[in-house]
């Protein structure tokens, strides 16, 4: 079935309470029945149960019968549509016909239903840099204007592909505005050659790297210096040799993210809402954004660059490695009890 068609009833914007509201729904009832109540269907779930359906957004009174459509459960579902509150794992081919099943009745409301935002996935990989700033390195595309390089450096508001490694994975979205205090505070921001500091090619302090924040993600033009090496980093880039972007980043308090884990898929989700921002930069290997980065690390307070590789070092980073989880895991739990004290 997937998105159920759309059909004009009665729109109430009183209250809403979508689990209370389903929880009313008489068991083992018809198709026709429950088709009344939800904006979607599992194709491959039991029509005559409650449980093969979602986006609930009908009234249902003490009896079990279906009344008016909420408004405010529409406007609820096209959130979960649009990423909110951890987003919803029905098929990407379903998420506009239910959009368009829930936007129907607002309209019949005589209210605007929020847009349909693309939830596409980013291709974005994470790394720990020597300074113990985040990086993520993002699938985006540069381009050369009037000499200047401009790009994306972060996109906002759609869910990273998996993020982490072995011991914990999870997706990551930058809100929009993240970034914004960082810039208000006038925060030196560099515009490194692949994340190298001995290979400056912008810096905001002198006007030679320019951000903004646009509906899209960070905006990014810089004026790289007349020198050989840059002019060779150029050539590489009109070429399309080197054509993503990454940035380095910090979370400075505990509010400034937001970790979910009761999802739909298990995976649990992260939401940058502030960050420090500290570097942007073209990058050859977005993978990998330097020899002492682990793909395995997630950032961690005064995390440490790795040991050389002899049998000392190797424990001590194998000590490292193990005392950056437990931190980690410490974090994660604090996220984990904050957000069921939420709920």
């Amino acid at each position: 079935m997937g998105a159920i068609g759309i059909h004009h009833t009665e729109v109430d914007d009183a209250a809403f309470d979508g689990p209370a509201n389903e929880a009313r729904l008489k068991p083992d009832q018809s198709a026709s029945y429950y088709r009344r109540a939800f904006a979607w269907a599992d194709p491959e779930g039991n029509p005559e149960t409650k449980a093969g359906y979602k986006f609930i957004h009908h009234f249902v009174d003490s009896e079990g019968d279906i009344g008016a459509a909420s408004s405010r459960g529409c406007s609820s579902g096209i959130g979960v549509l649009n990423g909110g509150r951890g987003g919803t794992t029905i098929p990407e081919s379903d998420r506009e016909g239910v959009w368009r099943h829930l936007a129907a009745h607002l309209r019949d409301a005589d209210m605007e239903p929020p847009e349909l935002k693309s939830l596409r996935k980013v291709e974005m990989h994470t790394a720990v840099d020597q300074r113990g700033h985040e990086v993520r390195a993002v699938e985006t595309r540069m381009s050369l204007e009037d000499g200047k390089l401009r790009g994306y450096a972060a996109v906002f508001d759609v869910w990273s592909e998996l993020l982490g490694g072995w011991f914990f994975q999870f997706r990551e979205m930058i809100r929009r505005g993240a970034f914004s205090d960082s810039l208000a505070r006038g925060d030196d921001v560099r515009a490194l050659w692949q994340h190298d500091p001995n290979w400056v090619m912008g810096r905001t302090k002198n006007e030679t790297l320019g951000l903004l924040e646009d509906t899209h993600g960070l905006h990014t033009i810089i004026d790289p210096p007349d020198t050989q090496w840059a002019r060779d980093a150029v050539f590489s880039i009109r070429r399309g040799d080197v054509d993503q972007m990454s940035f380095a980043f910090s979370i400075d308090a505990e509010d400034d993210e937001e970790w979910e884990f009761e999802t739909d898929d298990g995976i649990a989700r992260r939401t940058v809402k502030r960050a420090r921002l500290y570097d942007v930069s073209p990058v050859t290997y977005p993978a990998f954004i330097q020899t002492s980065i682990s793909v395995r690390s997630l950032w961690v307070p005064g995390a440490a660059p790795r040991a050389e590789p002899n049998a000392d070092a190797t424990k001590a980073a194998t000590d490292g490695e193990m005392s950056r989880m437990a931190n980690l895991r410490r974090r994660l739990d604090l996220a984990d009890a904050q957000f069921k004290m939420r709920r």
